[in-house]
């Protein structure tokens, strides 16, 4: 019982600590949409209400039920990589590196094995999950908290790669850090496309093309940091900001618990006539 109320604590240690964080990055991003957009960044604060209360509802649930699942899985998943010899001996190679090479070569690794982690979330089986993400209609800075527990799971393994690679947990954390808050960026509502250090860097109109809905571009720029990795495999899309229609065709339900019950009515259906054929073969 005592084990049960520490967890619980911590928990909600965590939680309260989240919030502390997503009222600090809301301040951060309100002020740069007046300072972008002025008065017109308000109305576009209230024409986005309805997808934030959504965005909000997924996160509380994400941050109190969903991350202390993903965290176990991760602890226990590298547990495994290690125990059976599958994590490579690195550590004199990062030590040569140095901490910040380190930091940078892991953020730079942990970009491309998510680069290719979401492209397989944008195939038939996984893109249910996935979809959740991409339904928000009005994408500003909190969309990228719009996650489906089955799709949470998957951009866990991000991590678990990296630990057998044998990148040190210090630099596995700070991927983690820097690919979120870069992550909170690329969703906002702005327009800027970096110019020049768009060759190297996704930026906000980039990813937002991303998110555009049935158009040319939003099956493109797949990284989280560098647009490198798109330029590279031939899935950069960017001719300028993007003023497309976002979200997603599917209708994914009402609210927060539609979003959630989505990929699994999907899977269901596929699966349905694969049932009715396999007991009329048995029959």
């Amino acid at each position: 019982m005592s084990t049960v109320l520490a967890f619980l604590a911590k928990d909600a240690r965590a939680f309260l600590g989240a919030l502390e964080t997503l009222a600090l990055a809301a301040l951060v991003f309100a002020a740069l949409a007046w300072a972008v957009k002025g008065r017109r960044s308000l109305a576009d604060a209230k024409a986005a209400a309805g997808e934030t209360r959504i965005n909000a509802v997924l996160s509380a649930l994400d941050q109190l039920a969903v991350s202390p699942i993903v965290a176990l899985f991760i602890a226990w998943l590298t547990t495994v990589v290690r125990d059976q010899g599958l994590q490579l001996h690195a550590a004199p190679v990062w030590a040569l590196l140095g901490p910040t090479p380190t930091l940078i070569a892991t953020v730079f690794l942990g970009d491309f094995v998510g680069y290719w982690r979401h492209r397989l979330q944008h195939t038939k089986w996984l893109w249910p999950a996935h979809a959740i993400h991409h339904s928000d209609t009005r994408l500003t800075w909190f969309s990228l908290e719009r996650m489906h527990p089955v799709d949470r799971l998957g951009s866990a393994l991000d991590t678990v790669v990296l630990a057998a690679l044998g990148v040190p947990f210090w630099a596995q954390a700070g991927n983690v850090f820097v690919r979120h808050y870069y992550g909170y960026l690329i969703h906002a509502d702005l327009p800027w496309t970096f110019g020049k250090a768009g060759w190297l860097l996704n930026a906000p109109a980039m990813h937002r093309w991303h998110h555009a809905r049935d158009v040319a571009g939003s099956g493109a720029n797949f990284a989280t940091v560098f647009s490198v990795f798109d330029r590279l495999f031939g899935t950069f899309h960017l001719p300028g900001p993007c003023e497309a229609p976002l979200g997603v065709s599917e209708d994914m339900g009402r609210g927060a618990l539609g979003q959630y019950l989505h990929p699994f009515r999907v899977w269901l259906a596929a699966l349905r006539p694969a049932t009715r054929k396999a007991i009329l073969a048995a029959e």
